[in-house]
């Protein structure tokens, strides 16, 4: 390997190198758009929408939506430079955030292996399911709690 000036930069020479396997990418250079990461958070917790409450079922994707306005929990959601997993997005962060919804409401009271079930599509018991109990940090906590008590009281106001 060798570095390479803009100049002499040769993209003939690289399409050759992949085609006969020689090209290399670092996966820890790779970097995530906020609206990829987005994308397959929505589709990850849809799998957990027969658990939300009857109180917030016309509400959770509008919540959802709010928790992704937020930069102190889209750092939760990120997926970290070194992590080994998650490199679409930070499982353990958004199971931390479906705990705190879950504490608050939002989804149903069932037990942690169900919820794993559902989101993981496996009867195995994975990883991420101790991360549902372990909440957030103060600061994220409260930015999570103003966005859910706001919809509560919307959801007061429109009934």
């Amino acid at each position: 390997m060798k570095q390479v000036s803009p100049e002499d930069f040769d993209v003939e020479l690289l399409k050759a190198a992949a085609r006969e396997g020689r090209l290399y990418v670092d996966e820890e250079k790779r970097e995530v758009s906020k609206e990829e990461v987005i994308k397959e958070v929505r589709a990850y917790v849809a799998r957990i929408s027969p658990l939300v409450t009857c109180r917030y079922s016309s509400l959770v994707d509008e919540l959802w939506e709010e928790i992704f306005q937020s930069d102190v929990l889209m750092d939760v959601i990120m997926p970290k430079h070194k992590a080994r997993k998650c490199k679409e997005f930070d499982k353990y962060g958004v199971r931390r955030i479906i705990g705190v919804l879950r504490e608050n409401g939002v989804y149903e009271q069932r037990s942690d292996p169900q919820y794993d079930a559902l989101l993981e599509g496996s009867c195995k018991d994975s990883p991420y399911r101790r991360y549902l109990g372990q909440g957030l940090e103060r600061h994220q906590k409260k930015a999570l709690r103003n966005i859910v008590e706001a919809f509560a009281n919307f959801n007061k106001l429109v009934k």
